[in-house]
């Protein structure tokens, strides 16, 4: 049988494993969508009148996001999942009637 502190620590591995998974996803999903856009727009500008690479935006515009993704999400989720055992351990304490 599972201690309290053996349960909270698999669930601390758990849920930092998830949120690292989760930061790989997006990060290819980003690298895949993000590859075909500046090929397409690449194309575009090699045979039609285009010149503009707009293709930069989204790359910008997602890549803010993937490194908001990675610090709140990835560097940040030690603290907050151990704040949330905290918050569990404090609500779970028995209470002396009064």
């Amino acid at each position: 049988m599972l201690t309290t502190e053996e349960y909270l620590e698999a669930e601390f591995g758990y849920d930092l494993a998830r949120a690292r998974r989760g930061f790989r996803i997006h990060a290819a999903v980003f690298a895949v969508v993000m590859t075909g856009l500046i090929v397409l727009n690449a194309l575009l500008i090699a045979f039609t009148g285009a010149n503009f690479p707009w293709a930069v935006f989204p790359l910008v515009g997602w890549g803010l996001g993937l490194t908001g993704h990675y610090f709140c999400g990835v560097r940040g989720a030690a603290q907050e999942i151990r704040a949330r055992q905290a918050e569990i351990r404090r609500s779970a304490r028995p209470r002396v009637p009064a």
